[in-house]
């Protein structure tokens, strides 16, 4: 199984370790790649640059050898959708079972991302259940979660909706850039060579 888990990572955070080590203990993976969303297209901007927010992620994975920092978006210079990166995946790995770590409130939204029909056509979505958000679902992703849903992932190529019901850790980025900004501390959310590089870099100060 290829497993990928996407995001901006501004900066990377406990939480994001904590939820992609969570998706290995319960898939029973040996690896889980953390693909850099370089050039986000569902945001206005980062608070750091792709080169140190990459330099952040790679730190960050060092401990865990299942984490991989994974830079296929970054060597893209068009906006990171998903769909273009499973594309490429599913060309090169056509008999493997892809799959997609998504937070429940991301999931929620689905409807609202590039080609977001195909990204369901090229992989399977795990989906995490985001502390102190409650789950609600339109029509159309609750007739999706329904007909989709799965107990687990073997054998399935793509296709299948995973949730995990496992706790995941309550830490946000946005929160994380706001101390930052203020002077405060916020190591105890961060990988400690995360906090370091921060406070060499200057990053994300007023």
């Amino acid at each position: 199984m290829i497993c990928l888990f996407g995001g901006t990572f501004d900066p990377v955070h406990l939480g994001h370790l904590h939820a992609a080590q969570t998706v290995c203990d319960q898939l029973g993976l040996e690896e889980i790649r953390l693909v850099l969303s370089a050039n986000p297209s569902h945001k206005g901007g980062t608070g750091a640059s792709v080169a140190d927010r990459w330099q952040m992620l790679c730190l960050a994975c060092a401990d865990d050898p299942r984490l991989v920092a994974d830079e296929s978006e970054m060597r893209r210079r068009k906006p990171s959708y998903t769909v273009d990166t499973l594309l490429k995946l599913r060309s090169a790995n056509p008999g493997k079972v892809l799959a997609w770590v998504i937070g429940s409130d991301a999931y929620a939204l689905l409807p609202s991302w590039y080609r977001w029909r195909e990204v369901l056509e090229l992989a399977n979505l795990v989906v995490l259940k985001r502390p102190g958000y409650s789950l609600r679902l339109d029509a159309t992703m609750a007739s999706l979660t329904d007909s989709h849903r799965v107990e687990n992932l073997s054998g399935c190529l793509n296709g299948g909706v995973l949730v995990v019901e496992s706790a995941m850790r309550e830490v946000a980025a946005e929160d994380i850039r706001s101390l930052l900004a203020t002077g405060q501390v916020a190591d105890h959310l961060l990988p400690i060579a995360v906090g370091t590089y921060i406070r060499e870099h200057n990053l994300y100060g007023d």
